[in-house]
C-alpha cells in the first residue's frame, strides 16, 4: 500500500508528462505545417494527426512508468541531470515505438520532419515541466516545518523505514533519532552503522516514553522491527500512541516473501498476500498494451513466413494445419496453445503425452525443420493477441507435466503467477527442451523477480539474435 502523498506526486507527474507529449506534438505539426519550412504537398487536415493522439499518450505512459520515472522507490536522483538523461532515452524508445505504429496504423504517410520535430520538443518540454513541478513542491514544502521523525528498529528494515520517510513529498523531514532494538549483536551493529549513515543521534530504548519526547519532540514515529522483536511492539506501542499522533508500523514480511509479497485491503481487512504477482494494477495494464501493440506488429512482420509455414505444412502431410494443445497458463488456468502441426494428424492417440525428444519419430520432415527452428510456435501471436500468453514469461507445460513437476521440483507453482510467454529468460540461456527443469525454474523465479519492460524488451532482442534456433529445440 503506497502512501497517498506519493501517489498525488506521482500523479502530478504523469499528468504532467501527458501534458508535455500533447503539447509537443501540437508543436511538431505547427512547426512543420506552419513554420518557415516549405510545404511541398500542402497542409493536411488537423483530423489526420490528431487521431495519432492516443497511440502517444499511451506509448509515452508505457515506456516512461516502465523506467520507473513515476516510481520514487525505483528511482532516486542525486541530480535533475540525471533525470534527464533517462527522460532523453525513454524519449528515442518512445519515439521508435510510435514511428513503427505510424508505419503500420495507416496507409498515409506522416510527415518525418514532424516526428523528427517531435522528437526534439517532447524531451525538451519535460524537462522543463519537470523542473517547474520540482520548483513548486519545493516552494510548497517550504511553507512548512520540517516533519520530525523517529525510526524505532533494527535489522535491514531501517533502510526502508528511511525510505519511506523520504518520500513524503509534500512535507520536508527532519530525522531526530534512531532507536535501536536489537535481538542479536548482528543487528544492533548493522542499526548503528544505518545511524551512522543518516548522521543522526543513535539512542537506547528509553525507560520512560514520556520524558524522552519531552527532550527530543517528534510528529512521527516508523517502527521497523523484525518479528523476533515483538515482545518490544507488544510492550511499547501503546506508550508510543500515547506521545505521537502519527506511528507508522512496517510489519517483517521477509520469512514469507518467496519472490513478492504484498498488503491488500479488504472490507477493511489487511490481507497478506505472500506470493503477489509484480503485475498488478499499472504494470499489470503496461505489460498487456505492450503485449497488445507487440504482437500486431509481429504478426505484421512475420506474415508472410506466417503464411509459407502452413502451406508447407498443409503440402507434407495431411490434416490441420494448426495443432491446439492444453497447457497451464496464469494462476494455474488451462487454455489452448496454438502451434503449426509438426507431427502427422492424431498422432498423440498411440503414443499418449510424451516429453519431446531429440530422437521422436513421430516428427515430419516439414516439423522438425519448424521445431528446429521455432517456427511452429509462431501462431502463439494470436494466443498474446488474445490475452491468453505474453511475448515474455515462463513457457507453459502441460497439466499432466504440471502434476509431476509440482512434486518433485520447489517453486514449481510459483512460475504460474504470471501470463505464459512465447519467450523467456530460460529460454534465451539454453533451458528449453530435454533440459533441467530445476534450472529452468530458477530462471522463470529470477524474470519473475525482476520484471520490468526494459527487461522483456531485452529478452526479445537476445531472442532475435539467438532464440530461434538452438540445439535443445527439437
Amino acid at each position: 500500500m503506497v502512501d497517498s502523498k506519493e501517489n498525488i506526486v506521482r500523479w502530478f507527474y504523469i499528468q504532467s508528462d501527458l501534458v508535455s507529449l500533447l503539447t509537443a506534438w501540437l508543436g511538431a505539426y505547427y512547426l512543420r505545417f506552419y513554420g518557415p519550412f516549405p510545404v511541398l504537398k500542402g497542409i493536411p487536415d488537423w483530423p489526420i494527426y490528431l487521431k495519432l493522439i492516443p497511440f502517444i499518450l499511451v506509448i509515452g505512459f508505457i515506456v516512461f512508468s516502465s523506467a520507473g520515472l513515476y516510481n520514487k522507490q525505483r528511482k532516486s536522483y542525486r541530480s535533475p541531470l540525471f533525470e534527464n538523461l533517462d527522460i532523453l532515452r525513454c524519449s528515442v524508445v518512445a519515439i521508435v515505438l510510435f514511428a513503427t505504429v505510424t508505419y503500420f496504423y495507416d496507409e498515409y504517410r506522416y510527415s518525418r520532419l514532424t516526428l523528427v520535430f517531435f522528437a526534439v520538443l517532447n524531451p525538451l518540454f519535460m524537462i522543463i515541466s519537470r523542473s517547474l513541478l520540482r520548483k513548486i513542491l519545493r516552494a510548497y514544502r517550504r511553507r512548512y516545518p520540517p516533519r520530525k521523525i523517529l525510526l524505532i528498529g533494527s535489522g535491514p528494515g531501517l533502510n526502508k523505514a528511511f525510505e519511506i520517510a523520504n518520500s513524503l513529498d509534500f512535507v520536508s523531514f527532519k530525522l531526530v533519532g534512531l532507536i535501536v532494538v536489537a535481538a542479536n549483536e548482528e543487528q544492533a551493529a548493522f542499526a548503528k552503522r544505518i545511524a551512522q549513515d543518516m548522521n543522526c543521534p543513535c539512542f537506547p530504548v528509553p525507560e520512560s516514553w514520556t520524558n524522552f519526547f519531552q527532550n527530543n519532540p517528534c510528529e512521527t514515529v516508523i517502527l521497523a522491527l523484525p518479528n523476533d522483536c515483538q515482545d518490544f511492539l507488544n510492550a511499547n506501542l501503546e506508550p508510543l500512541a500515547e506521545q505521537v499522533p502519527d506511528i507508522k508500523l512496517m510489519p517483517d514480511l521477509s520469512y514469507l516473501d518467496r519472490f513478492n509479497s504484498g498488503i491488500d485491503l479488504i472490507l477493511g481487512s489487511p490481507v497478506i498476500n505472500i506470493h503477489d504477482s509484480p503485475l498488478k494494477g499499472i504494470a499489470g495494464v503496461q505489460k498487456r498494451l505492450f503485449d497488445f501493440f507487440g504482437a500486431i506488429v509481429c504478426i505484421a512482420i512475420f506474415s508472410p513466413i506466417l503464411l509459407l509455414s502452413a502451406l508447407l505444412v498443409k503440402l507434407n502431410s495431411p490434416g490441420s494445419i494448426l495443432y491446439k494443445q492444453e497447457r497451464m497458463g496464469l494462476d494455474g488456468r488451462i487454455f489452448s496453445i496454438w502451434k503449426f502441426r509438426s507431427m502427422p494428424q492424431n498422432a498423440e492417440e498411440l503414443s499418449g503425452a510424451v516429453w519431446a525428444t531429440k530422437e521422436d519419430g513421430r516428427v515430419t520432415a516439414i516439423g522438425r525443420f519448424l521445431r528446429k527452428s521455432s517456427l511452429d510456435e509462431l501462431p502463439q501471436l494470436f494466443n498474446v493477441l488474445f490475452g491468453q500468453m505474453s511475448l515474455v514469461g515462463p513457457r507453459p507445460e502441460r497439466p499432466i507435466f504440471v502434476d509431476q513437476f509440482r512434486q518433485s521440483v520447489p517453486g514449481y507453482m510459483l512460475r504460474h503467477k504470471v501470463k505464459a510467454g512465447m519467450t523467456g529468460w530460460a529460454q534465451i540461456n539454453g533451458w528449453r527442451g530435454n533440459t533441467s527443469i530445476e534450472k529452468r525454474i530458477e530462471s522463470d523465479l529470477f524474470y519473475i523477480q525482476n520484471w520490468s519492460l526494459w527487461l522483456d524488451i531485452k529478452i526479445l532482442s537476445l531472442t532475435l539474435i539467438k532464440g530461434f534456433v538452438n540445439p535443445n529445440a527439437y
